[in-house]
């Protein structure tokens, strides 16, 4: 097999799927075979919501709070309505406290970024060819928010971290690699009793970005087993205890390991 990428037609490598390869590659290899489970859970709508509503804000200054938050709230209802469409399973109780959240993050998020000034460009997207290292396929990617000189990544979160994780310092070390550029995290942090945002700049980018160069060789090597996933498949044994396993990504997963 000449390109073991185009045999399974994988067009790109993002963060994501270098994540997920090197900590589930189980569950990797299922999206590789097609599998899509797009109704995610109650936490990623509150991220996308805080993330699209505080862009919106820094490039329309005009706006205030509550408008804002309006737009944040519609947000979350569109992602929340799409996800009932898709058949997935929600937990009420998660949906409510995410959704009675956004004002939190909201109240604290706001006055860091507006202290920042408007970025020269949001969700800008990425692309590093990756030939000169033997892989086929570029590395793709969107960044949150870019200022001279420094990439930004914005987390919404309930606990903060006490370190910047591997997952995410690989992450934002792609996206400083392509816009060579200072990575930079905002952990927007809420509970009941704490609201604040903690900036946190990413430590060792060319030991992460390495990482993930190991990571897209790996992946190479597992897809040039064979053309056919599930022969592939076989070299793999899914633990489908992982939290990360959605309802509907076991089922597939049941399928493709014939498990059931």
């Amino acid at each position: 097999m000449n390109d073991p990428f185009e045999a399974h037609k994988v067009g790109h490598l993002s963060a994501s799927s270098i994540n997920e390869y090197i900590q589930n590659p189980a569950r990797w290899l299922l999206h590789v075979s097609g599998y899509r489970d797009n109704a995610g859970i109650p936490a990623m709508w509150r991220g996308t919501a805080i993330d699209k509503a505080i862009t919106k804000a820094l490039f329309e200054p005009e706006l205030s709070d509550e408008q804002v938050l309006e737009y944040a709230d519609s947000e979350f209802k569109i992602n929340h309505s799409s996800a009932l469409d898709d058949g997935a399973e929600i937990n009420d109780k998660k949906l409510l406290s995410e959704q009675t959240a956004l004002p939190r993050y909201l109240s604290v998020a706001l006055p860091h970024y507006r202290s920042l000034g408007t970025p020269i460009a949001s969700q800008k997207k990425i692309k590093i060819d990756l030939y000169d290292v033997g892989i086929s396929v570029p590395m793709i990617g969107y960044i949150d928010l870019l200022y001279e000189g420094v990439v930004r990544d914005i987390k919404t979160v309930g606990r903060l971290p006490s370190r910047v994780p591997d997952t995410t310092c690989r992450q934002l070390s792609i996206y400083a690699k392509a816009e060579n550029s200072l990575p930079i995290v905002d952990y927007v942090h809420c509970t009941k009793s704490v609201s604040q945002v903690a900036v946190m700049a990413v430590p060792s980018q060319e030991r992460h970005w390495r990482v993930a160069l190991n990571a897209a060789k790996g992946m190479a090597r597992l897809l040039s087993y064979s053309p056919d996933i599930e022969e592939v498949a076989q070299l793999l044994v899914p633990d489908l205890d992982d939290w990360r396993w959605s309802a509907g990504e076991k089922r597939a997963a049941k399928r493709l390991w014939r498990l059931e």
